[in-house]
Order: C-alpha cells, then sequence, then structure tokens
C-alpha cells in the first residue's frame, strides 16, 4: 500500500477531510466526549503531513490520552526538524504522557532515537504519497527491532523530560498572564464607559 492510499484511508476512519485539515483554519481536539476547535495555523498545516504520516508508519493510534502522546515521545526522539510547531505540540503533548503513559513515552522515545525522521526527509510530500509504506518504513530504520535503551537514552529522555515540562508550564504560565491581562484591561474599559 502506498503512503497515499493509507492517508486516504486513515483520514477516512477518523472522519477527517481528504487533506488531513491541512486546508482547514480550525483543527479539533477530542478528549473523550469533549471536542476542542482550536486554530490551525499555516505553521501546523506544513506539519500535520508528517505527523500524520508518521502515525501510520508507527501504527500508534491517534487516542488523545494515548496514541497522541506515545507519539509525540516518538517525534521527539526521532527530531522535528524545522517545524517548530511540531515540537511545541509533541513537548507539550510527551510533558502530559510523562504523567499518563511513561513508560509507553520512553519506549516510543527510544524508537525514535533508533529511526530516521521523516521530518528531515529531503523528498516533496508528492514523491513520499507514492512511497509504499513498507518502503518508507525501511528507508526510515522502523523495520528492525528497538533494541534496549542505553545510558545514553535515559540521559537524553531525562534531558527531554525537563525540556517538555519547562515548555509546558511556560506556555501555561504565558496563557495565564494573558487572561488576566485580557481580563484586566476588560474591567477596566467596562469601568471607564460606566
Amino acid at each position: 500500500m502506498t503512503v497515499g492510499d493509507a492517508l486516504a484511508r486513515h483520514y477516512a476512519e477518523h472522519g477527517l477531510p481528504a487533506d488531513g485539515g491541512e486546508s482547514d483554519p480550525w483543527f479539533r481536539v477530542r478528549i473523550g466526549p469533549l471536542t476542542i476547535r482550536l486554530p490551525n495555523p499555516p505553521s501546523r498545516r506544513r506539519a500535520v503531513f508528517f505527523h500524520d504520516v508518521n502515525h501510520i508508519l508507527t501504527g500508534y493510534n491517534t487516542v488523545f490520552s494515548d496514541g497522541e502522546m506515545v507519539i509525540a515521545g516518538f517525534e521527539v526522539g526521532a527530531g522535528c526538524g524545522r517545524f517548530g510547531i511540531a515540537w511545541f505540540i509533541n513537548l507539550v503533548m510527551m510533558a502530559f504522557g510523562l504523567v499518563l503513559r511513561p513508560r509507553a513515552i520512553f519506549h516510543a522515545f527510544v524508537r525514535g532515537r533508533r529511526c530516521s525522521s521523516i521530518y528531515h526527509r529531503h523528498e516533496d510530500r508528492a514523491e513520499l504519497r507514492t512511497r509504499t509504506v513498507a518502503d518508507l518504513r525501511n528507508a526510515l530504520a522502523m523495520e528492525g527491532a528497538v533494541s534496549s535503551a542505553d545510558t545514553r537514552d535515559r540521559i537524553a529522555f531525562l534531558v527531554w523530560s525537563v525540556i517538555a515540562w519547562v515548555v509546558t508550564l511556560g506556555a501555561t504560565a504565558a496563557a495565564i498572564a494573558l487572561i488576566w491581562v485580557l481580563a484586566v484591561t476588560v474591567t477596566a474599559v467596562a469601568r471607564a464607559v460606566a
């Protein structure tokens, strides 16, 4: 099966548009019965193809509290290249995964370290779509068995775990500060008008 065919099936199975939502101004995050709509900036639109291909290549599901957290560990381990938004989202998801699924995150991270990253491929999307899933897995060194973690893997995991928490806590603090500033501004405007 080609990557393009596998993506089409993946999108159909998950109720996504044929382009995986790249052209949509919003994307959905499903957490159990709750669906949250978030802005879909151009940087995320460029990265979503590679992320979705990684789901197909790794076999990790798209359940928020399972596969999305695990694939985050994998992508941090393999690297996200110049895709800053992929680094950010994966680090935040990895931080959550460290609480909910630490062993799975660690194993996925080590698996990622043993692979090449699709985010670093020289082929364009059209060319990647024509490759077979098995061929691309082989090209990224995903077909081999994952050996046990060594000391370097454990140190790298610790460092990236700290980075994941710093990014997550920093983003949370920034969001809280923004909400506070907005609340103070709205209150001040309301008082001035009254």
